[in-house]
């Protein structure tokens, strides 16, 4: 368990975890800080997972359940870049107050907002096309590179107040939320692949599947096994139970994703689409979870 004990690290992504934060605590504030990033991340993971349960519902595997994550997707997105921009005390949300970053925002949530009106057409009896759907990766792409220079500009404009540890700190959550974006974005284009089959953008599709993958497994190699040598944290029995199940996850779940990677699989796609519908929300959960515990220490 040694090896477990920091890999933490690799799992943390974006929950909603009330910390007891003001609303008006200063963007500089570590702990403010910690949470807008966390947030952001979050919404960049959310944006993927809601066009990718929308393609799941579209191809008709769990079709209730995705639907209800369209919906549950495009609610929490609304109401997070809403609170990042005002704040919320009761959900522990500090406001962003510097007004580049705000700008920033806004043009996140002006991609979000198309993004949304096409979600709601989704879950109306108005529904949308094979092909709209598909284009919708687009706009979640959009999303996510905005958000990502919001991040960015935070930690710029922070980073000569963070403390070494603080910093290191927040990059460690960084990086944690890139690896849920990556599963989910990794889940989104698996089921583009099926529901784009036989046409010429199937194979960049399964060259951006296998992208993810490797980064993703990269990444857990390093903050396994590398990261953990180095690191001379105290260990959290909570944190590494949660690590060690979402670890056995991932092992599971890494090979669905590779047979999907390969042309002469799109018969099996099918058959393998709804496990992984299920076992990508699962996971998520655990990693949020996992989230839960590492932003309270």
């Amino acid at each position: 368990m040694c090896v477990i004990r920091k890999f933490f690290v690799l799992i943390l992504t974006f929950g909603l975890l009330p910390l007891g934060l003001s609303a008006a605590a200063p963007d500089t504030d570590a702990t403010a800080y910690e949470r807008q990033i966390q947030l952001l991340g979050r919404q960049a993971a959310l944006g993927h997972r809601l066009v990718r349960s929308m393609c799941f519902a579209q191809a008709g595997i769990d079709m209730r359940r995705n639907r209800a994550l369209v919906d549950d997707s495009r609610h929490e997105i609304s109401a997070t870049l809403t609170a990042l921009k005002e704040g919320d005390l009761a959900r522990g949300i500090p406001a962003i107050s510097n007004s580049n970053i705000l700008t920033q925002l806004s043009s996140a949530e002006m991609v979000w907002k198309a993004l949304d009106k096409k979600a709601a057409a989704f879950l109306s009896g108005e529904g949308l096309s094979d092909e709209e759907v598909l284009r919708l990766t687009l706009k979640s792409n959009s999303l996510e590179k905005l958000l990502r220079n919001v991040s960015q500009s935070l930690e710029l404009k922070t980073s000569v107040d963070l403390s070494p540890e603080a910093l290191m700190r927040s990059r460690m959550i960084i990086t944690a939320s890139d690896q849920s974006r990556l599963l989910q974005q990794a889940g989104k284009d698996a089921c583009l692949i099926y529901l784009d089959r036989g046409t010429d953008t199937t194979h960049e599709r399964r060259e951006g599947l296998a992208a993810n993958i490797e980064t993703f497994d990269n990444n857990i190699f390093n903050l396994t096994f590398t990261r953990p040598a180095q690191s001379k944290a105290p260990a959290v029995p909570a944190l590494e139970q949660a690590a060690f199940n979402t670890w056995q996850n991932w092992v599971g779940l890494e090979p669905l994703f590779k047979v999907l990677i390969a042309p002469s699989n799109q018969a099996d796609l099918s058959i393998l689409l709804p496990e992984l519908s299920f076992s990508i929300e699962y996971m998520d959960l655990q990693l949020v979870e996992t989230l839960d515990i590492f932003m309270a220490l």
